[in-house]
């Protein structure tokens, strides 16, 4: 079986980033994916110990590996587990991403006028972006 890559970006979030975060207050969806992790280990004896491991030891590659592992398992096991990563798993890369000085855009719903989205814009005198409606008349 190929290893799921969402698994294994969780898996490494969890040990990395998203724990540090969620120790030191940081990001909402870091923080989230911890605390859900977390409490859905606490009764499976065997994947707390595997996250215990990861937390001692964040950067060690075997730990890391093993919670993947126990992430997967879990995750066949518990369908509503797997859809709660698969739907949290979005705005975690995008906190990640943001906190690693990458640029993180997101509009959602419908948009009824313009939308600019930028980093580190200077406009020197004005910004025109048209006309909504399409007609080019003020």
């Amino acid at each position: 079986m190929m290893p799921d890559p969402v698994i294994s970006s969780v898996a490494a979030a969890v040990a990395g980033k998203a724990a540090e975060m969620a120790v030191q207050g940081g990001k909402d969806a870091c923080a989230a994916l911890v605390r859900l992790v977390r409490e859905r280990f606490s009764h499976d004896s065997e994947a707390a110990a595997a996250l215990d491991a990861v937390g001692h030891s964040p950067d060690d590659e075997a730990a890391i590996a093993d919670l993947e592992l126990a992430l997967e398992r879990v995750v066949i096991a518990d369908a509503g587990f797997a859809a709660q990563i698969r739907e949290l798993w979005p705005r975690v890369a995008a906190e990640l991403s943001a906190s690693e000085g990458g640029v993180v855009n997101s509009a959602t719903g419908s948009i009824g006028g313009h939308l600019m989205q930028a980093r580190d814009v200077r406009v020197d005198g004005g910004l025109n972006f048209g006309d909504v409606q399409g007609s080019g008349e003020r």
